[in-house]
C-alpha cells in the first residue's frame, strides 16, 4: 500500500519464521470508514509459557498492549531472544519472566512502529505528520488488537489484556469500543489516560524526575563526577555529552537499591565505548528522541501542546541541577536538524493536530461495567507519578468492576516479581 505522505518500509516477512514462537499477519484497513484507502498488516506473536508451547490451552493469554507511542513490541521481547537460554540479551529487561510461569502472552507491533506493522519511513521528508496522527494513532492501535485477539484468541476463550505505559489510550479505545470482544480483565499500568491535564500532569513528572535524581545522588554520592568523567569521554569520543540525559529513562525503574547501581553500571559501559558504540546503545535503549513518538503523544496525552512545548514550561517552573539526567533536554532535541524535520516538528509547535478522538469519561465508565480492571500505579514512576496517577484513575471507578493498587518497583513495576503477584491475586479475585 503506498499514500502519499506516509511512506512506509518494506518489511522482511521471514519474521514469521521461529521454533517457538506462533507468528503471523492480520490483515485490517488503515481507515475503517474508508475502503478506498486499502489495508495494511499486522505483525503479532504468541509466546509460549517457560517450558512449555504455544499450545497450551491450560495457560491463559494475556494481551500486552506496549508502551510508547513509536515502539514496536520488540522493545518488550527481541525477536531474536534466546529460548535456549530462556534469557534476554545483556542489560535487557525480560518483561515477560514472570508473566510466562502460567500464561501465554500475545504481542503486537503498533502499526507504524519500526517492526512488523506497516513501519512508516521516519526518515522519508515527504512524511505529512498529520496524516501520521489520523491513521497511526490510538483508535486504529485499540482495532489493530481487537483483529489480532479475534486471529488467535479461540472464541470463547477467556484472555485479560495489560495496557502498559502509552497502551492505556489503546486500552480505554478497545474498552469504549463495545462491540469488540470483552476480556476477562484488563490492567492498566502506570498507563497514560484520557481527559489528563497535561501542564499538571508534566510538572508532576518533572518533580518526580527531580526526587529521582535526589534520590540517586543519596545512594552514590560521587554521582556528580561520575557524571562529569562520562561527559567528558563522550565529548572525546565526538558524541554530544547533553546525549547523557537520554539516561532519565532509568531513573526509578526497579525497586529502591536496585535501580541506582544499575544506573551506575550504565555510566561504567559508557566509559569503555567508542563513540559508534555509545550511539548504537543510545539508539537501541531508546533514549534519544522519536519524531513518531513525538507526533502521538501530540494526540493522544498532550491537546493543545507538543512535548517541546511542555518541556519549555517544565523547565521554567521545576529546575534541575546541572549533573541531572534531564528529560526536557531530550524532548527540545526532537528534529532539531536544521532540515525538513525541524520545519515538521515547528509546525506541530504552533499548531498542534486535532486530539484523536476518545469516548467521554461516562461512556467510558459505562464501558467498564462490562469487564473487570485493575489500575495500577507505582512507587518511583519516572514516567507517571504515583500519586497523580491515583488521582487521574478516580474519574474511572466503577464499584464492582475496578480496583486500585500501588506496586513497587517504578514504570515497569506490573512485569516485576511483585507486580506479577498482583496480577495473580486480582485475576484470582474476579474469577
Amino acid at each position: 500500500m503506498t499514500i502519499t505522505g506516509l511512506p512506509m518500509k518494506t518489511v522482511d516477512r521471514g519474521i514469521l519464521a521461529h521454533a517457538h514462537e506462533r507468528r503471523g499477519f492480520v490483515t485490517v484497513p488503515l481507515d475503517p470508514d474508508d475502503a478506498a484507502l486499502g489495508t495494511l498488516e499486522v505483525f503479532w506473536r504468541l509466546l509460549p509459557p517457560h517450558g512449555g508451547s504455544v499450545d497450551d490451552a491450560d495457560k491463559p493469554i494475556v494481551v500486552v498492549i506496549n508502551g510508547g507511542p513509536g515502539m514496536p513490541a520488540s522493545f518488550y521481547r527481541p525477536l531474536d531472544f534466546d529460548y535456549e537460554a530462556d534469557a534476554p540479551k545483556p542489560g535487557v529487561l525480560d518483561r515477560f519472566r514472570y508473566l510466562l510461569r502460567d500464561h501465554r502472552v500475545l504481542i503486537a507491533d503498533q502499526r507504524g512502529t519500526d517492526g512488523g506493522s506497516a513501519p512508516l519511513d521516519m526518515d522519508d521528508a515527504t512524511l505529512e505528520a498529520r496524516l501520521v496522527a489520523r491513521y497511526f494513532s490510538s483508535d486504529a492501535h485499540a482495532r489493530d488488537y481487537a483483529a489480532v485477539i479475534d486471529a488467535v484468541v479461540p472464541e470463547g476463550e477467556p484472555f485479560y489484556i495489560i495496557a502498559q505505559s502509552y497502551g492505556g489510550m489503546p486500552g480505554m479505545q478497545y474498552v469504549g469500543a463495545r462491540e469488540l470482544r470483552r476480556p476477562r480483565g484488563i490492567v492498566f499500568s502506570s498507563s497514560a489516560l484520557p481527559y489528563e491535564d497535561a501542564l499538571g500532569m508534566n510538572l508532576d513528572r518533572r518533580r518526580e524526575q527531580l526526587r529521582l535524581n535526589l534520590a540517586l545522588r543519596d545512594v552514590v554520592p560521587d554521582i556528580e563526577a561520575r557524571v562529569a568523567a562520562v561527559r567528558a569521554h563522550m565529548a572525546a569520543e565526538g558524541v554530544d555529552p547533553g546525549k547523557l540525559n537520554g539516561l532519565y529513562m532509568f531513573l526509578g525503574k526497579g525497586v529502591d537499591g536496585e535501580w541506582e547501581p544499575g544506573l551506575v553500571r550504565r555510566l561504567d559501559k559508557i566509559l569503555g565505548q567508542t563513540g559508534a558504540e555509545i550511539a548504537h546503545d543510545m539508539a537501541e535503549g531508546q533514549e534519544e528522541p522519536s519524531l513518531l513518538n513525538y507526533i502521538l503523544s501530540c494526540v493522544n496525552f498532550t491537546a493543545g501542546h507538543t512535548d517541546r512545548t511542555l518541556a519549555l514550561h517544565a523547565r521554567e517552573n521545576v529546575a534541575l541541577e546541572p549533573w541531572m539526567f534531564d528529560e526536557t533536554w531530550v524532548l527540545l532535541q526532537t528534529g532539531q536538524d536544521g532540515g525538513w524535520r525541524q520545519a515538521l516538528v515547528a509546525g506541530l509547535d504552533a499548531e498542534p493536530p486535532e486530539p484523536t478522538p476518545m469516548p467521554s469519561v461516562e461512556a467510558l465508565r459505562d464501558a467498564l461495567t462490562t469487564t473487570q480492571a485493575l489500575f495500577t500505579a507505582a512507587e518511583g514512576d519516572a514516567f507517571v507519578p504515583a500519586g497523580a496517577y491515583r488521582a487521574s484513575v478516580e474519574k474511572f471507578l466503577v464499584p464492582g468492576h475496578t480496583e486500585v493498587r500501588t506496586l513497587p518497583g517504578g514504570h515497569n513495576a506490573i512485569f516485576l516479581e511483585k507486580g506479577y503477584e498482583a496480577f495473580l491475586d486480582w485475576t484470582a479475585s474476579i474469577g
